[in-house]
């Protein structure tokens, strides 16, 4: 190849290169933001408020993620392992974690069963999305709910509850 087409094809092989590198940046940047655009409270997940508010005591406290416990703290008064009224809650970053890694992320059902007793929670909020417990967006693993330790309480399309047995 001569010299002077090299010259002429060069502009062009570095702005192919440029241009790759940003869409792999921007498919990155899309991946990551998925999870943040999607719901992050299903429909169902409102029809089963009902259910928690006429079967469960006030202030039960539920396992569940951040954003599940806003939304069950603000409409039934019930109590999550995180989310809801950080300033009343102990050891926040711990809790994260423990519901991150060893509640959704558990390597057995009892695991996620010694974790969800170690707060005190009496029910599992167990939707049908990805969940974010404090770390990162996680899918609800419902093999972990086996029947020795959890008992399936109410269930729709959305969101299954579990009550935490003894």
């Amino acid at each position: 190849m001569s010299r002077m087409k090299f010259k002429a094809l060069l502009p062009a092989a570095l702005l192919l290169v440029v241009a790759c590198l940003a869409y792999s940046d921007f498919e990155s940047a899309r991946n990551q933001a998925l999870p943040w655009m999607n719901p992050v409270v299903l429909p169902g997940e409102l029809e089963a408020m009902a259910w928690v508010r006429q079967n469960t005591a006030p202030r039960a406290v539920f396992v569940n993620d951040i954003f599940g416990g806003e939304f069950l703290m603000g409409n039934s008064l019930r109590e999550s392992a995180v989310g809801g009224d950080w300033a009343i809650i102990p050891g926040v970053v711990q809790r994260m974690h423990d519901v991150q890694y060893s509640f959704y992320e558990a390597e057995t059902p009892e695991q996620a069963w010694e974790t969800a007793k170690k707060y005190g929670a009496k029910f599992v909020w167990a939707p049908q999305r990805q969940v974010f417990p404090g770390y990162e967006w996680v899918s609800v693993n419902q093999e972990l709910f086996d029947p020795q330790y959890f008992r399936l309480a109410y269930s729709n399309p959305d969101v299954k509850i579990y009550e935490v047995l003894e």
